[in-house]
């Protein structure tokens, strides 16, 4: 009886490994990160929004780490109430990278006005996001279609 315990928990702890290192729950981690920097946006949170991005974080635009870090407290300073909806993330993911394509709004209240930062009250912008795993994380490495 001992026997069969032990040999059921070895059993399910080895499946377990290999589920979550074998890809399988790798999208979910990606639509977490995704999810994630969303809720933190919504909630004004400059730290969390951060957890999610690489020390790495390089894009067109010019900006890294820093830079981003630095952008979003002066956004938090100027705004107030963003509302963040990202409307269909298809995500595709091979080996460390992963890509995941999405549109976005962020509305807010500037000066008690409603106003867009991203996308208009027209239509959504088309963002791509490129995430790499490092360690046992998703980080977001690089951002286009920003503007």
């Amino acid at each position: 009886m001992k026997k069969t315990g032990l040999l059921i928990i070895i059993v399910l702890l080895i499946s377990g490994s290999i589920l979550f290192y074998s890809g399988i729950l790798d999208k979910w981690r990606v639509r977490g990160i995704i999810k994630g920097i969303e809720k933190a946006m919504e909630q004004e949170d400059a730290e969390k929004i951060m957890s999610g991005i690489s020390l790495k974080y390089a894009d067109d635009y010019g900006f890294n780490y820093p830079m981003v870090k630095r952008m979003l407290s002066d956004l938090f300073k100027d705004f107030d109430k963003f509302d963040v909806t990202i409307i269909n993330p298809a995500i595709q993911i091979k080996d460390d990278t992963a890509i995941v394509k999405f549109d976005v709004l962020v509305a807010v209240d500037w000066n008690g006005n409603p106003s867009y930062i991203v996308g208009t009250n027209r239509s959504a912008a088309h963002i791509r996001a490129f995430l790499a795993r490092e360690f046992l994380s998703w980080k977001v490495v690089r951002v286009e279609g920003v503007k």
